[in-house]
């Protein structure tokens, strides 16, 4: 992954974490803290093979299922 790329998903997870703190519902809020969460990994680690995109196209695990 290229340094662009990570230096978009750490400020994409602080912009969601400054969300998630201004949020007054808790299920808001919540929301914005898994989304920090996923692009702090997405940043820190960037793409490992047998991960693919979710529908808000983030990192997720790949399921049997689909």
């Amino acid at each position: 992954m290229a340094e662009q790329d990570r230096i978009y998903f750490a400020q994409r997870a602080a912009e969601e974490m400054e969300r998630a703190q201004g949020a007054h519902d808790p299920a808001v809020s919540d929301v914005h803290r898994r989304m920090t969460r996923r692009y702090l990994e997405r940043a820190l680690v960037g793409d490992r093979p047998g991960q693919s995109l979710d529908e808000d196209g983030l990192v997720g695990e790949m399921s049997s299922s689909r």
